[in-house]
């Protein structure tokens, strides 16, 4: 026996934990300790069975807390204060008397606080607390009506487990016009949950612009930074491209807007990728080195082979791409030579007088950048993020002193030399390699792979690819062949697959996504035959068939695969009838009734012994079996 009032708290104890973890990592520290409070003074208030405290004292309290966090709201901070409110309201609510309309408050705005962590964080775990949640308030709804009825109602367990399959089965039953309506139903470009989110601010190694010497060591971050579906790529063409920059201010390198003007030739094969950037602070969009195209309404193009969106990635999104990755990008008309030469107003000593006799030694450009990669390949440099060179001369230290740093150091001193010498050159920034997930057939690429190389402009071929932190002493060990993956790095792929087809199919689904559906699904039409369209559905029929044959099976069990009991007593039925004239059906006339009416010794007989093994709850014993299978051969027809 269980009691509907202890049930029907203990489901809204689980209903408010659905709503509370979720969002419980992105509230301040008042609300938490609300909650937490709210949840024990509640779970001991309803085992005392005495609230001290009244509702309507409680609601009064509210107003303040209420006030208070409406006074924070801002347009810089929208979301907090809101679900900082609704946690402390939730936890007044747990803690106070509870009636139907309480039971009721609390699944609601435990569902105001599951739908408000998507605010901060859509991820394949906020579809789980919320079946989970649906379920739970399903069964609470069928309990709440009996509570309604009668709050000191006792539940036998076998009544008790009718009702939560009932309640469960309410959620269940709508899954099939979830699958429907999933995919047709128009929906907007932007998510809704996006218009009161504040951009994400995450550490990322990429930047907007590149400057060595400002720290003496550079940490590492896994944060995942895109994802970009493809087929497997040699490594060494796994150059990311996110953005160029051909200006240099001081000792940094920037991008000048102004891009001079020129026309690309991208020759080769190309690949197609899908990318899925992750949401942060920059408007890039990466693609292989180097992109011919990227299909994104809203992308902006540069001359120089960039493209960014017009603001920050506040939001999920997918792009397609196709890139060339020969490293090689021809020109039709040539560039802007000045533009690309031009050097900061005071460039060392040192690196002036290298610059001078790479440009007095070279006859040309190529041989001037031949002579620069010898320079490096042979001057004992080595790849590190440790023990930097720091200050505005940190180039002249890595050069010429330390000869340690990373690409930065490598690529910014190389180009700074590069043009010195009289060669156009220019930065490009992105990423460069990521791990292969075979199981989601897609490149992850994180944070801690953020990279910049040079672009060297040399007539009669074009921009040319150069890495110069490949020429460091110690490239071989940074940049490696494919390194084997740990198992715990197969477990992270694993779930990560997880986290990407989430993203892919729910997250990033789009109105585009829909009309290319329903322009598939119309083509498809305009083909059909009608003789191979039946060949094709068929073998879908004939599933079909098959889970309703299995399905009517399953709901005619009792008939069709009765016990042994009730097989003796349906045929015991039929012979009353046919022998006695007498209609009477199981459950609706009493074996002892039926007894009576018929006069019969035999119908007696059959009665006792069944009836008394059914009402003392065992099971009839073989010799029982057997003698009530004689009775029924023999029938009930009164011999004269």
């Amino acid at each position: 026996m269980v009691a509907i009032s202890s049930l029907t708290a203990v489901l809204s104890y689980a209903i408010a934990l659905c709503g509370i973890v979720p969002l419980f990592p992105w509230l301040t520290t008042a609300p938490r300790f609300a909650l937490a409070a709210g949840m024990l003074a509640g779970i001991w208030q309803d085992r005392r069975g005495a609230w001290p405290v009244k509702n309507w004292q409680f609601n009064l309290a509210v107003v303040p807390v209420f006030l208070y966090y409406a006074l924070q709201f801002s347009r810089a901070n929208p979301a907090q204060p809101v679900v900082n409110a609704l946690a402390i309201m939730l936890a007044v609510r747990l803690c106070g008397g509870k009636s139907v309309r309480h039971y009721l408050q609390i699944a609601a705005l435990s569902l105001f606080c599951l739908a408000s962590s998507s605010l901060f964080d859509l991820s394949p775990i906020f579809l789980f607390y919320l079946a989970l949640m649906l379920l739970l308030v399903a069964v609470s709804l069928v309990l709440l009506t009996f509570h309604s009825l009668d709050s000191s109602l006792v539940l036998p367990r076998a009544h008790l487990r009718k009702v939560l399959a009932v309640g469960m089965l309410m959620p269940l039953a709508s899954l099939p016009l979830l699958v429907i309506f999933f995919p047709i139903l128009p929906r907007t470009q932007i998510p809704l949950w996006n218009i009161l989110a504040v951009p994400a601010a995450r550490p990322s190694g990429f930047s907007d612009k590149v400057e060595p010497g400002t720290s003496a060591t550079v940490g590492e971050s896994r944060t995942i930074a895109f994802r970009a579906e493809m087929p497997r790529q040699p490594k060494q063409q796994l150059y990311w491209r996110g953005t160029v920059f051909n200006s240099m201010d001081g000792h940094r390198w920037v991008r000048n807007p102004a891009v001079p003007p020129e026309q690309l030739l991208y020759k080769g094969a190309r690949i197609a990728q899908t990318v899925y950037p992750e949401p942060g602070p920059f408007r890039a969009l990466f693609s292989l080195d180097a992109p011919a195209s990227i299909a994104l309404p809203r992308a902006q193009g540069a001359p120089d082979g960039v493209f960014a969106y017009p603001g920050p990635i506040t939001r999920r999104l997918a792009y397609g791409a196709e890139s060339v990755t020969s490293g090689i990008l021809a020109t039709v008309t040539g560039i802007n030579r000045s533009f690309y030469l031009r050097l900061p107003p005071r460039i060392p000593e040192r690196i002036q007088r290298l610059a001078d006799d790479v440009k007095r030694r070279g006859t040309g450009d190529a041989r001037r950048l031949e002579l620069l990669e010898q320079f490096f390949r042979n001057g004992n440099y080595r790849y590190s993020m440790r023990d930097l060179p720091t200050g505005e001369d940190a180039l002249e230290q890595f050069l010429f002193e330390k000869k340690r740093g990373h690409c930065e150091f490598f690529a910014s001193a190389f180009a700074l030399l590069l043009r010195a010498a009289g060669v156009p050159a220019r930065l490009v920034g992105g990423y460069l390699g990521g791990d292969y997930n075979e199981l989601g057939g897609y490149y992850l690429v994180s944070d801690d792979l953020a990279h910049v190389w040079v672009e060297a402009y040399i007539d009669g071929r074009g921009w040319v690819r150069v890495d110069p932190s490949s020429f460091a002493r110690n490239a071989g060990e940074v940049w490696g062949g494919e390194k084997r993956q740990s198992p715990t790095m197969k477990i992270h792929l694993f779930l990560d697959s997880l986290d990407h087809t989430w993203n892919r199919a729910i997250v990033t689904y789009d109105f585009e996504q829909q009309a290319e559906i329903a322009r598939n699904a119309g083509k498809r039409l305009q083909k059909l035959e009608t003789g191979k369209t039946a060949r094709a559905f068929l073998p879908y029929l004939l599933l079909t068939a098959a889970l309703a044959l299995a399905l009517a099976v399953i709901l005619r069990r009792p008939r069709l695969f009765a016990s042994r009991n009730e097989r003796l007593l349906r045929r015991f039925y039929r012979l009353i009838e046919r022998d006695c004239g007498i209609r009477a059906e199981t459950g609706r006339l009493g074996l002892f009734e039926t007894a009576g009416l018929t006069g019969n010794d035999a119908v007696r007989e059959f009665t006792a012994i069944y009836a008394g093994a059914l009402y003392r709850d065992r099971k009839l014993t073989a010799h029982e079996i057997a003698r009530l299978n004689r009775i029924l051969r023999d029938g009930f027809v009164t011999k004269m």
